[in-house]
Order: structure tokens, then sequence, then C-alpha cells
């Protein structure tokens, strides 16, 4: 019977020493993320600057401040630089411009993005440019609920999650465990690194699975709904920002959904359709999507030129206006 007990504690001695040591690990791969993750991927560093890119972006209150919201596509499509000299150009007026465009997003990470670090903050950028193609506006949950929980959201978002993005259990549950910890919600960053390693082309590879993938679901999905969209623009709206949607130009031709335009009709939101831009054909798109350099020439111009006939007056409106209250 002594060597019974004996038996018990070695095996319960072991276990706990195999717990401890996979806590350990777990620890010192969090801590080895935390230290490492703005190195893992471009878009990582970007996701941690959201909060200071939307500060610089209110602390310049003598400029018009243009915010453009939007995923990769955004990212490559519009230059900075181009779109300020461009609009100076037709205004004589030096706007502020930030980009905050996470990869392989839409509106449900988009929500999370203004609501978090302009609306809860009670700070509002003069203008708002949000370019989609396709799907982006829908209703469908977020692709990345690690990446909202680790970098986008906060504890009282967590009914509009239910609602939207989280409904399972186990989705819940994964939520929780990512708000905590980076190495868990960049997993699938750390074995694309690791892939990328191993095999030849993977990631042009996985693009391309992941396009035809997505283009298969979104054929098979119920009617389009808007119900975020609504919420998005009654946000925005009720900040007095002007709000400019952006269908973008891809190499193929997209339809625009007529429930969408039916929500832009109501909410009398400005679309500018550049999907058919002139000067920017589809080899200018050497994936399908992103464009190359010289089409970005053309529509960040283009943009600016419609921004500067259309909404200085109300920029220096907004601008004089938000001058009082800061």
């Amino acid at each position: 019977m002594l060597s019974f007990f004996r038996e018990v504690r070695r095996v319960i001695g072991t276990e706990y020493r195999v717990l401890l040591m996979v806590a350990a690990g777990l620890l010192l791969g969090e801590i080895a993320m935390q230290a490492v993750q703005n190195r893992l991927s471009i878009d990582v560093g970007h996701l941690r600057s959201f909060r200071s890119q939307a500060d610089e972006l209110i602390s310049a209150a003598e400029h018009p401040q243009v915010l453009f919201l939007g995923n990769s596509m955004t990212r490559h499509g519009i230059a900075p630089d181009v779109f300020e000299e461009e609009f100076s150009a037709c205004t004589g007026v030096h706007p502020a411009v930030i980009k905050i465009n996470p990869d392989n997003t839409a509106l449900a990470d988009w929500f999370y993005a203004y609501r978090n670090y302009f609306y809860k903050l009670e700070q509002a950028p003069d203008v708002v440019v949000l370019g989609f193609e396709g799907g982006h506006l829908r209703d469908r949950p977020t692709l990345h609920p690690g990446r909202l929980a680790q970098y986008y959201c906060q504890p009282d978002d967590w009914p509009e999650l239910c609602r939207y993005d989280l409904k399972t259990f186990e989705e819940r549950v994964s939520y929780r465990i990512c708000s905590v910890s980076a190495m868990c919600s960049n997993r699938d960053r750390l074995q694309r690194r690791i892939l990328d390693m191993l095999i030849p082309e993977y990631r042009d590879g996985s693009q391309q699975l992941n396009q035809r993938q997505t283009h298969l679901a979104e054929q098979k999905l119920p009617a389009p709904t808007y119900h975020r969209l609504q919420e998005f623009l009654e946000m925005v709206h009720s900040q007095h920002v002007t709000l400019v949607l952006v269908a973008m130009p891809i190499a193929a031709p997209y339809e625009l959904d007529p429930e969408l335009m039916q929500v832009i009709a109501k909410n009398r939101v400005r679309l500018l359709d550049c999907r058919n831009l002139p000067g920017i054909v589809p080899e200018m798109f050497p994936d399908g999507v992103h464009m190359t350099t010289h089409a970005s020439l053309i529509y960040s111009r283009y943009l600016a030129d419609q921004l500067s006939q259309e909404s200085v007056p109300t920029l220096s409106a907004t601008t004089s206006s938000m001058h009082h209250h800061k």
C-alpha cells in the first residue's frame, strides 16, 4: 500500500513538472512574441500604431484632417504625399493625412478601428475616405477575431462582437485567450513565416487559394445585409464627419449591390465610383487587386481633385468649428 502511494506521488510530481515546463515554455514564447511582433510583419507594426496615428492626425488641428480607412488595397492605392501635393495645389490648403489599412480586412475590422481610436475617444477627423470593393461592406464576421482581441477591441465591445463576430462558444473562448496573448493572436502569421521558409512560393500560392475560397464562399452567402454599415454611418454622422465611400478599381470588373446602393442613398453618403478610372488598366494590378505605383499616382491625384472640388467648404467649416472645441 505504501509503495502505491509513493508511485502516485511520483506520477503527480512528474505531471506537475511537465505542466510547469509547458507553462514556462508558453510564457517565454509570449515574452519573445511581445518583443519581436513588430518585426513579424509590416502589418503587425501597423496594427500597433493605430492609437499613435489617430492622435497624430487629430493633433494637426490647423489642417484639414483626412483619414483613409481600408485594407491593403488602400495601403497600395493611396500615396499620401501625392494626395497632399495635389490637394494643396487645388485648394492652397495642406491636409493632414493618415492611412489605417490592416491587411485582409473589411468593414468588420474597420468598424472597431474607428470606434475605439476615434469615436470612443471623442476625437474625429474632418473626412473619412473608406475604400472598398465587392463584399467588403456586407454583414459578415471578421476573418481575424484574434487580431480584434489583441489590437482593436475593448471590453465594452463584447455585445457587438457576440452579435456579429463570435457566434460559438469556441470562438468566444479563443477571443478571450487572444486578448491576453500576442502569440495566440498572431499564430497564423507564425505559421506563414515557418511555411515560407519550408515551401517555395508558399505565400503566393496561399493568397491565390484564399482568393478562390473567398469567391466560392461569397457565392454561397445569403442575400447581403448592411446592418453594421448602418451603425458605422450613424457613428460617423454623429460626429459630423464627412464620409466618402470609394468603390476602388481592381483588375476584374465587379458590380455594386443594389441593396448597398439603397443604404448609401438613404444615408446621403457620397460615393466615388472609381472602378473604371481613366488611365488605370487591368495590367496595373499584378496580383489582381493591388495597384502598381503608377496606378496609385493616378488614383491618389483623382481623389485629391474630387475632394478638393466638393469638400473644401465642408472641410474649412469643420476645421474652424473644431478649433473652438479642441
